[in-house]
């Protein structure tokens, strides 16, 4: 599918009408697609585990910052290339700060300016809370080339604050290489056959891998031992392991310590109660 440009008013209004940037859930449309920017590579379309829809991701810190938010189990729907609308209430808080809104190039038309992430999270009483993330790399802020970039940052956040919606800039700070090849990887194993899930299966497992911490052996090793146990093959075996740490019943250093099967089985914490976990023990982001 081919990208769209906009050149006049009714570009602009047309894609509204057809439902871009509107929706929740399954049934939000980004308002930006990755065949709508110009891309060298890093661009991505990404299937959602925790929402079953497509993303359009435009970068890789974009990539990394949707693994966080997956895994999150505080962040119940994820929203990308949220456009502020409608535009007119946009330009006029750019009007009071002194700042020029843009205009798409080599045109007229009010450009419709997007926030990267808005986030539903449920808070810990229950209730929902919105909030607007935009990710930056660190040197698109410093610099005199990123002073039109700062101020329409500047605009972004004087919309979603007087929305009354918290609004912060991510930046590369934490996202080690480690942590998005980690969740990358762990996503993968969110959904397995039903089979290995069952609540016996997973208590055996667990026996398992307390009993077998100390030892010098390789996760692989590890894995293959605990096979053999529960007379379940090795890849079984390796995708309970990853699926009960997508799931936070298994606790360990996801942020420097990369899960390849080679290495030493890592020191990691088996948690019983999740939501105890989640709420106390948030060491793995």
């Amino acid at each position: 599918m081919r990208g769209r440009r906009f050149s006049t008013e009714a570009d602009v209004e047309r894609h509204i009408s057809n439902g871009f940037g509107q929706g929740a859930g399954v049934s939000y449309v980004p308002w930006l697609r990755v065949q709508d920017v110009p891309s060298q590579g890093h661009s991505r379309k990404v299937q959602g585990v925790k929402v079953d829809r497509l993303y359009h991701l435009l970068s890789n810190l974009e990539y990394g910052y949707f693994l966080v938010c997956e895994f999150s189990e505080e962040i119940i729907d994820i929203r990308e290339q949220y456009p502020l609308l409608p535009r007119d209430r946009v330009q006029a808080h750019a009007s009071a700060m002194g700042l020029n809104y843009p205009n798409y190039p080599k045109s007229s038309v009010p450009y419709v300016m997007t926030t990267d992430f808005l986030l539903t999270v449920i808070k810990p009483d229950g209730s929902f809370e919105t909030v607007a993330r935009t990710v930056k790399y660190e040197s698109d802020l410093v610099g005199e080339r990123a002073g039109r970039t700062r101020e329409k940052l500047a605009i972004e956040k004087e919309f979603w604050n007087s929305q009354g919606v918290d609004w912060e800039v991510v930046t590369e700070v934490g996202f080690t290489v480690e942590l998005v090849q980690n969740l990358g990887l762990l996503r993968k194993f969110a959904q397995i056959p039903r089979a290995l899930t069952q609540p016996t299966v997973v208590k055996d497992f667990l026996y398992c891998l307390r009993e077998f911490q100390g030892y010098p052996w390789t996760t692989a090793q590890v894995l293959k031992k605990i096979a053999t146990r529960l007379f379940i093959s090795y890849q079984d075996s390796r995708a309970l392991y990853h699926y009960l740490i997508w799931h936070k019943r298994i606790k360990l250093d996801l942020i420097h310590v990369p899960l390849q099967m080679g290495l030493p089985f890592p020191e990691l914490l088996i948690v019983e109660d999740t939501y105890s976990y989640w709420k106390t023990a948030e060491g793995a982001l």
